[in-house]
């Protein structure tokens, strides 16, 4: 089964909540560097699904979005 972007991003969430209840520092930073992960990894699924360049014949390349 794979997980999409949203479902990384709500393990990313919790993540941050748990490192925000943690009382450990490192405990806290390990739950941050996690979201970090989740969220990164939502990052490269967000990139793989996008609409790919548009190019036009003899323009170097358009790319949709930011």
């Amino acid at each position: 089964m794979t997980m999409t972007a949203q479902e990384y991003r709500a393990n990313a969430r919790q993540c941050l909540s748990w490192a925000e209840s943690a009382r450990d520092p490192e405990n806290r930073e390990a739950f941050f560097a996690l979201a970090a992960t989740w969220e990164a990894a939502a990052d490269r699924i967000e990139r793989s699904t996008a609409a790919p360049e548009i190019r036009a014949p003899g323009e170097l390349a358009l790319h949709r979005g930011p």
